[in-house]
């Protein structure tokens, strides 16, 4: 495993989804296609910002620390079929619980409890962003254009309130 850091939360102008950048120290980077909601969970500890009720992710948070626990990692480990799988690893009073989860909610978790985040060697090898450009044409490369600024996030924050439920969800499945 290898200690990675989340470098922002892009948006594919594409497909409108949006994508968490995570980084290695040696510049190794892991996208994963992530949901409107968990980019805005993540985005807001970001921008250490909030809502003025818990939102899913603060309410877990809560519980868990409620119930003694806390979360000290979280650890990317694998790709089956174009979908990622994580563990949250929780410490209960020195007892190590291990639990599945989306690397999204995950990643939203751990930076709410400051958390380290790791992902597989594998995983940052295999990585690839798939870019558009100019030209028209697709291209595969490991390099990351750059991360999202506050203004971008302003405008994707302002894009996902201004949709209806039933727009997200056309968006969602592509009918959109």
């Amino acid at each position: 495993m290898v200690k990675v850091e989340v470098e922002g939360v892009v948006l594919n102008l594409i497909t409108h989804s949006p994508i968490v950048i995570l980084k290695s120290k040696k510049g190794e980077i892991l996208p994963i296609v992530i949901g409107i909601f968990e980019a805005q969970s993540i985005l807001m500890v970001l921008e250490k910002t909030s809502f003025p009720r818990p939102l899913t992710h603060d309410l877990t948070k809560n519980i868990i620390e409620l119930l003694g626990g806390k979360i000290i990692r979280i650890e990317i480990h694998s790709l089956k079929k174009n979908i990622y799988f994580a563990n949250l690893i929780i410490d209960k009073g020195g007892e190590i619980k291990r639990i599945d989860c989306r690397p999204s909610d995950g990643i939203a978790l751990a930076l709410r409890f400051g958390a380290e985040i790791f992902a597989s060697e594998d995983l940052l090898e295999k990585a690839e962003i798939i870019k558009y450009y100019e030209g028209g044409k697709f291209v595969s490369s490991n390099k990351l254009d750059r991360p999202i600024d506050k203004k971008e996030a302003e405008e994707f924050r302002k894009l996902i309130e201004s949709m209806s439920t039933e727009d997200f969800w056309k968006k969602l499945k592509g009918e959109g």
